[in-house]
């Protein structure tokens, strides 16, 4: 063996620290000592982008995490939980790497999104999955997702599909043999396409979904009707996730990491004939509704 990818995590929004460590921290420690047990071997971890929130130092691709956010604190804000434990395996490998000259490749994710292709393979229980399965379901959705007035630009949605992303921790995470790399692997296009043109493309699909321009009437009236769902489209819902759109986000006109090093790095690799990350596409989204169909849930 001389490559070890670790993709594997408990991924969960709501748990706290405490249930997440044995899985993901401790699960890291174990690969680490294979890592360095015999011969040395190189080592791929998939990350968040959740390890750098409120550390503008640590989004930095080359900033060394133990410096750039030397200690988290543990509350009850929205996947505070996770993001501490990928946080901890970061500074793991980064320890491993000054310690065993372990070779590193970290790639920091954000919501990665469904193949544009294979038929019905979705991510049931993540938040994006969840939002259009209630959007669908409820017929119903804000007059924007984003506040007016604020910010730098009308909304960015910054996600990546699941191919691309696969294929971009392949090939970057093959080729270093030695040294400590980050990747944010983010969506930094400023293309103007967010949340808002997600319903603009499913509208134009021919979905009916009405327009709601109070958000807080909107999130009122949204929260009843994912209450009054079946059983089975409740329990796939974004009802125990409903805290992260308590109030309309902060538009942002790209990615709000950085991403020089994972740009460069797609386009030295030549992934795709666009030689670039790719923009998310209206064909992409209103896939998913026909796969929610596929699985039942609509």
């Amino acid at each position: 063996m001389d490559l070890i990818v670790h993709p594997a995590a408990l991924v969960n929004h709501v748990l706290p620290y405490d249930q997440l460590f044995g899985p993901n921290v401790l699960g890291t420690a174990e690969l680490i000592r294979l890592a360095v047990t015999s011969r040395i071997k190189q080592f791929t971890y998939l990350s968040t982008v959740a390890v750098v929130f409120g550390s503008e130092a640590a989004a930095d691709e080359a900033a060394d995490i133990r410096t750039a956010c030397g200690a988290r604190d543990l509350d009850s804000s929205y996947a505070n939980g996770y993001a501490a434990s990928k946080w901890a395996g970061e500074v793991l490998l980064r320890e491993a790497h000054d310690t065993f000259g372990l070779p590193v490749t970290v790639f920091r994710s954000n919501l990665i999104l469904a193949h544009p292709r294979y038929r019905g393979q979705l991510n049931i229980p993540d938040v994006f999955t969840r939002l259009v399965l209630s959007l669908m379901a409820t017929g119903i959705a804000p007059g924007s997702f984003y506040a007016r007035g604020t910010g730098d630009g009308t909304g960015h949605y910054d996600a990546l599909p699941v191919d691309f992303t696969a294929q971009a921790i392949a090939s970057l995470g093959d080729n270093a043999r030695k040294g400590y790399r980050t990747f944010n692997v983010v969506n930094p296009h400023e293309d103007g396409i967010s949340l808002d043109t997600f319903v603009d493309w499913l509208v134009a699909a021919g979905h009916p979904l009405t327009r709601i321009h109070d958000y807080d009437e909107w999130l009122d009236r949204f929260e009843t009707a994912l209450r009054g769902l079946p059983d089975r489209q409740r329990q796939h819902s974004l009802l125990p996730l409903l805290h992260a759109f308590a109030r309309p986000e902060k538009p942002l006109s790209g990615s709000a990491l950085p991403a020089d090093q994972f740009r460069a790095g797609v386009r030295a690799a030549a992934l795709n004939k666009e030689n670039d990350i790719p923009h998310l596409s209206q064909d992409l989204i209103t896939k998913y509704v026909a796969d929610l169909r596929s699985q039942r849930l609509l």
